[in-house]
């Protein structure tokens, strides 16, 4: 229990900083005249960079976990998603709904995330149960009680 609480920190603290790095460099972008989804791509590009290094080498490194390809390959889809429905959320509350550009940006953010946290916990950098990382050398094996 206190591993997970300690991780769910790690994880927050992370994402105050990927959070940061975002919004430091979609509101330079954003100045210089950037189109906003041209800003939210790049914005959000380098909050995964941030992510990923310190997720993987500070909040989750302790896990017994995939391997470094499987774990990749689901960040990157992961956030691939997000980026997507982050930049759709920012599209429509700013462009549709008419919502101030800064207010947008702030509730494509809550909802990346949420999103983030939910997949990186469940299905990004899960670890993988004793029995799944040393498999038993006979697959029809029984144990005997």
């Amino acid at each position: 229990m206190i591993n997970r609480l300690a991780t769910l920190i790690k994880f927050g603290i992370v994402g105050v900083m990927n959070t940061a790095v975002d919004a430091l460099v979609f509101t330079m972008l954003a100045a210089l005249g950037t189109p906003a989804l041209i800003a939210q791509v790049i914005s959000y590009s380098c909050g995964v960079l941030n992510s990923y290094w310190w997720n993987g080498r500070w909040t989750f490194r302790d896990a017994r976990r995939q391997g470094p390809n499987n774990e990749l390959l689901r960040f990157v889809i992961t956030n691939l998603i997000v980026l997507a429905l982050s930049s759709l959320i920012l599209l429509l509350s700013n462009h549709i709904l008419g919502w101030n550009l800064v207010i947008s940006k702030a509730a494509a953010t809550l909802l990346g995330m949420i999103l983030n946290y939910i997949a990186s916990r469940y299905w990004v950098f899960r670890a993988v149960s004793a029995t799944a990382a040393y498999p038993s050398t006979d697959a029809n094996e029984r144990s005997v009680s």
